[in-house]
């Protein structure tokens, strides 16, 4: 069973000094996790592979896309299906949690998207203001999908329901509060803007301070 690793996404921000850096650190299955710094503005571009989500941890930007703008503040999530002409801006400089497909996206089964099909805008998912809402304790809610994955938020205190071991890997993000994750051969201490990626067979019990709020990220079939 491999061992856990605490990311931290000021710490990982920190090392990067160019406008729209990138430091790739985790994959989650296939799904790729980085840390970009977004400052000033890029050019339209689209994938034609790979969908792609922007999670503003720090600052503001702006995604400009085919089905209009949307501003991007800390906790702001939005997703960009593949095959969507858009560009992201930021004037004030913006630290941003990317995901997106990072192993042979182009062979995942014919699902390259030459042009964009939705007709929505692009929805905007405010995990703190999410977390507000939540009602029932330790119960994962989902909030929007990026290619076969699932983005979940959950509140709760204490000693969590233990998790049986599932064929994917899971990544644990701590929004507020303050998280321990305990695996057979592992413990990990956890605080805001730190995230760890459960490997897929684990089991694992999580152990939070008062009125925590988490993010997990998981496939979307057990």
């Amino acid at each position: 069973m491999s061992k856990l690793t605490r990311f931290s996404v000021p710490e990982i921000a920190a090392g990067l000094n160019q406008p729209f850096s990138v430091a790739h650190v985790a994959y989650v299955d296939d799904l790729m996790v980085g840390v970009y710094i977004c400052e000033g503005g890029l050019p339209q571009h689209k994938h034609l592979d790979v969908d792609e989500l922007f999670w503003v941890y720090e600052g503001a930007m702006h995604l400009e896309s085919e089905y209009g703008g949307v501003h991007l503040g800390p906790g702001d999530v939005t997703v960009v299906p593949k095959g969507t002409q858009h560009r992201t801006t930021s004037a004030g400089g913006a630290t941003v949690i990317l995901l997106r497909c990072g192993f042979l996206p182009d062979r995942k089964n014919g699902k390259r998207r030459l042009y964009a099909v939705e007709e929505r805008g692009l929805a905007r998912v405010n995990l703190p203001a999410r977390g507000q809402a939540l009602v029932a304790p330790f119960c994962f809610e989902s909030l929007t999908h990026v290619e076969d994955s699932i983005i979940q938020i959950a509140r709760g205190s204490g000693r969590w329901p233990m998790e049986l071991p599932v064929a994917h890997d899971r990544m644990l993000y701590v929004v507020g509060g303050g998280l321990t994750v305990r695996t057979v051969r592992a413990r990990l201490r956890l605080e805001p803007g730190d995230f760890t990626v459960v490997p897929r067979g684990s089991f694992y019990h999580l152990y939070t301070a008062e009125n925590s709020l988490l993010v997990r990220l998981t496939r979307t079939a057990p």
